[in-house]
């Protein structure tokens, strides 16, 4: 079957029709996003970054002040492992925050390296 470039006008009145409808649907799809929209996406965008730093952050801290307690306590040496995991846990949760920073402001560049290239 041979395909034919939807850009073009066809003999068919129905597939011009439906192309019509399809052109029309799209623009009312992407007609309404303006400026704001997309200044309001893109800062949802920068709290769920936002959000997702602090969790790395918390996370790394609250898993290390967890191992240091349970050993501390399994062991009996109390304060010394909480005090070692609790460095070692906010170490961690740093370098996964300076990772995830890290890879968002890569993929910044990237995207506004080809938007200068589109234009």
């Amino acid at each position: 079957m041979a395909e034919t470039d939807p850009a073009k006008p066809s003999d068919d009145p129905a597939r011009d029709d439906f192309q019509a409808r399809l052109a029309a649907a799209r623009e009312r799809r992407d007609g309404g996003r303006d400026a704001a929209g997309a200044a309001a996406a893109r800062n949802i965008g920068q709290l769920g970054l936002g959000f997702r730093v602090a969790v790395d952050l918390l996370a790394g801290v609250v898993i290390g002040t967890g191992m240091g307690l349970a050993l501390d306590r399994w062991l009996g040496t109390s304060p010394w492992f909480l005090l070692v995991f609790l460095a070692l846990g906010f170490a961690a949760g740093m370098m996964n925050m300076l990772r995830t920073v890290r890879a968002a402001d890569a993929a910044r560049r990237r995207i506004a390296g080809e938007r200068g290239k589109r234009e």
